[in-house]
C-alpha cells in the first residue's frame, strides 16, 4: 500500500500523542519525569523491513503484543539491551547491572514498561480513527532481533504488505531509544487511514 505524505503526517501526530500517553504513564511507575519524543515516522514496504530493523543478529529486547479488534496486527517494542538495562535499574532505583536474560523480576519490569508503551501507541491509533483496538497480554523476549521476528512472524494471520515505524526517545533517566513497530494484518492499515479521513 503507497503511503502519502498527508498519511505519513497523521501518523506521525498519532506517534506524537501516542509518546505523550506513553511519558505520563512511566513519569508515574517511576515517580519522577519523563518526557517522550518521536523524531521519526516512516512507513516501509514489507519486504524492506529487515534492512530498516538493521543487524539481525543483535540481541534486543522485544515486547510483543498482538492487536486485536476491527483493524487488528501485532505491535512490536524493541529496546537495544543497553536502553532496557537503564530502564529496569531505573525501576528497580538501583546502579548495580541486573541480567535482563535470567532474572525474572527485570523480564516482569520489561513487560509492564513494554506494555505501557505499545498500549499507549495503540490508544493514540483508537483515538485518532474510532476504530476500538485491544491489546493482548505483553510477551517479552531477550534474543537476536531475527529469532524473535521470525516466531512473531510464523503466527497465524496474513500481514499488510506495509509496516509503520515510530522511532522513540524517552529523557528524564539517561535517554533511551527504542522502537515501535506496527505491523498490521491486511486491509487493516487502510481501513484505520480510511477512518481518519486521510
Amino acid at each position: 500500500m503507497e503511503i502519502t505524505q498527508i498519511q505519513l503526517d497523521a501518523l506521525r501526530e498519532i506517534g506524537n500523542v501516542g509518546s505523550g500517553h506513553a511519558a505520563t504513564a512511566l513519569s508515574t511507575l517511576l515517580q519522577r519525569r519523563i518526557d517522550m519524543s518521536v523524531p521519526e515516522v516512516w512507513a516501509v514496504p514489507f519486504e524492506q523491513f529487515s534492512s530498516v530493523i538493521g543487524q539481525l543478529d543483535t540481541p534486543q529486547a522485544v515486547i510483543y503484543v498482538k492487536v486485536e479488534g476491527d483493524a487488528p496486527g501485532k505491535a512490536v517494542f524493541f529496546f537495544p539491551v543497553e536502553s532496557a538495562q537503564i530502564v529496569v535499574q531505573a525501576l528497580f532505583g538501583t546502579m548495580e547491572p541486573i541480567d535482563l536474560y535470567i532474572s525474572e523480576m527485570a523480564q516482569s519490569a520489561l513487560k509492564e514498561v513494554g506494555n505501557i508503551l505499545v498500549s499507549s501507541f495503540i490508544m493514540a491509533l483508537t483515538q485518532f480513527s474510532g476504530i476500538p483496538l485491544q491489546p493482548s497480554v505483553p510477551a517479552l523476549a531477550v534474543d537476536m532481533i531475527g529469532a524473535s521476528l521470525d516466531a512473531i512472524f510464523l503466527e497465524e494471520g496474513v500481514l499488510e504488505d506495509t509496516v509503520l515505524f515510530i522511532d522513540t526517545q524517552l529523557t528524564g533517566i539517561p535517554k533511551i531509544e527504542g522502537q515501535f513497530i506496527f505491523l498490521p494484518q491486511d486491509g487493516s492499515l487502510k481501513k484505520l487511514l480510511g477512518a481518519m479521513g486521510v
